[in-house]
């Protein structure tokens, strides 16, 4: 309940009140300087007014309604200053920090407010509650001020979903900077290849995982410029060791094949690749660059060079021994032919006659079986010098050798050379041509012309082509394919079929890069198709 009440209307006369509105007059009538000194001096002198209570006809509700409004607006007024002030404190990357501290000061003054209007209920310090208000006033305009000047950059703050797109954003590219990582990593793994880096000026190096596993060492183990060095073998020390100096001096990169010794002494073949990256002043910062685990592939490579090397080795002394067995061979066939030349073969009787005649069948046969496989080591071993050939031209001049057959055979020879000119040895491409058209005379159907076709072109990759058609007996390729171009093999029962016409220009068109397909089925005629590539 509150204090007994007494209206100033039931008053009959001046009393107290009336006093205190004597002075306030009184007051009033001073001068500025004086009203000034006399309100702070007094600012906690409740003298010159009653308590609230006592000021107008209160009643109890009415009264407690507003008393208790104020305190509980002065409580909100004080915890949410609290809130904002350790927000503020815990979040340092919270933005503007000094409005806040402003906006809390400014509640927190409002709240005074409320709280100075409750207790003039009891204790009338009116000057007090104008002083705050005056705070109040000041701290909320200050704060109006600095809410305008940073209002520009306030509205430069992303919204909410701004935020949650470039999140989700975010989140994207970190997923796929993960399967990025995790591909490099995995890729880096299986095809054992390690990234290093070393700081210039602090002498640090950086390892990746994978590079610590090339070396047979832990992740903790610490690989700095000497244990690096170190880690090879000794002829390979002084090889990286110049090679880093060189690098900090003259600024190149490098790429070794080193022997690095591994904790357990085993000696592995590494690529040691290092490049040098600069600053902005042109200032050597860092070096960078891959290991890669090529002990595998090194030693194949050894191991294939030490075959090669003996391969051809072997294959000079094979050639050697060819050279002797093929002299060896003709002196002994020629001694046969010799001998056989100077038997006067009528002092025989018939049946060494016979046998006579025997002997010197074999001893042809022999020469010239020597005779080709001659032919065949010359291919292989002689270098023949290209030039500038007409394929129209030298067409021609098989032609004309094989003219008395053409006409037996009743040959008609079509030319399309939409190629004409070619670099290449005169003597093969001669033979070339020569054995594909005399095969085509050879191996005609019987009672029907012979139909030869010539033409060449170039194919996609702009290389030349050489197509032989003819409409002749043609070959089973299904029971012949294998073995077509092999010496000695015929397929037909023709009295000059030897079996080495396209053995040999299989050989002489291969000696020069190129090779020869064919098609064909039987009565269907036969396709030959050279490809040529030419050498200076």
């Amino acid at each position: 309940m509150k204090p007994h009440a007494i209206t100033i209307s039931k008053i009959p006369d001046c009393g107290p009140i009336c006093e205190i509105g004597h002075k306030h007059q009184v007051t009033a009538r001073a001068g500025l300087g004086e009203q000034f000194t006399t309100f702070f001096s007094g600012l906690f002198d409740t003298s010159d007014w009653p308590a609230r209570w006592y000021c107008g006809n209160w009643s109890d509700f009415h009264g407690w309604l507003y008393i208790i409004s104020d305190i509980l607006i002065w409580a909100a007024y004080f915890l949410i200053p609290i809130f904002l002030f350790r927000l503020v404190i815990l979040r340092k990357d919270f933005p503007f920090p000094k409005v806040v501290w402003l906006f809390g000061a400014f509640i927190v003054l409002c709240g005074t407010t409320h709280f100075v209007d409750a207790i003039i209920f009891w204790w009338p310090v009116y000057r007090l509650s104008a002083f705050i208000r005056l705070l109040t006033a000041v701290v909320s305009m200050t704060t109006v001020y600095v809410l305008y000047r940073i209002l520009p950059n306030v509205l430069l703050l992303r919204s909410v979903q701004e935020l949650e797109h470039e999140i989700n954003e975010r989140r994207l590219v970190e997923e796929k900077l993960a399967a990025s990582e995790f591909l490099l990593s995995e890729a880096g793994h299986v095809g054992r290849v390690g990234g290093w880096e070393l700081d210039v000026r602090t002498k640090q190096f950086n390892w990746s995982k994978t590079a610590y596993e090339i070396y047979g060492r832990d992740q903790n183990y610490f690989i700095g410029p000497q244990e690096l060095v170190a880690s090879f073998v000794k002829p390979h020390q002084e090889i990286l060791r110049k090679t880093i100096e060189n690098a900090h001096m003259q600024s190149i990169g490098w790429d070794l094949e080193l022997q690095l010794v591994m904790p357990d002494q085993y000696k592995k073949w590494i690529r040691y690749y290092g490049k040098p990256h600069f600053d902005q002043n042109g200032d050597l910062v860092k070096m960078r660059g891959v290991i890669m685990d090529i002990d595998k592939y090194k030693t194949n490579e050894m191991a294939l060079s030490q075959s090669v090397d003996l391969m051809a080795q072997q294959n000079n002394q094979l050639k050697n021994f060819t050279h002797i067995l093929s002299h060896n061979l003709r002196n002994h066939s020629s001694n046969i032919t010799m001998l056989t030349d100077i038997v006067d073969e009528t002092t025989l009787d018939k049946n060494n006659t016979e046998i006579f005649q025997k002997i010197k069948s074999v001893s042809a046969n022999l020469n010239e079986t020597l005779n080709d496989l001659s032919a065949v080591i010359k291919i292989r071993e002689s270098y023949l010098p290209s030039q500038e050939l007409s394929f129209k031209t030298t067409t021609e001049k098989v032609l004309s050798i094989l003219e008395t057959g053409l006409i037996d055979s009743k040959a008609v020879v079509d030319m399309d050379f939409k190629v004409d000119m070619i670099l290449y040895p005169e003597i093969y491409l001669e033979s070339i041509i020569m054995n594909l058209v005399s095969n085509g005379i050879k191996y005609k159907k019987q009672g029907e012309d012979l139909r030869i076709e010539l033409k060449t072109y170039t194919d996609k990759n702009q290389t030349t082509i050489l197509e032989y058609n003819d409409n002749g007996v043609g070959i089973d390729l299904e029971l012949h394919g294998a073995k077509i171009f092999g010496l000695y093999k015929t397929f037909h029962t023709h009295k000059d079929s030897n079996g080495v016409g396209l053995f040999l220009i299989k050989n002489q068109i291969e000696s020069q890069g190129g090779k020869i397909t064919v098609e064909s089925k039987l009565n269907k005629g036969t396709k030959f198709k050279v490809t040529f590539y030419e050498k200076n």
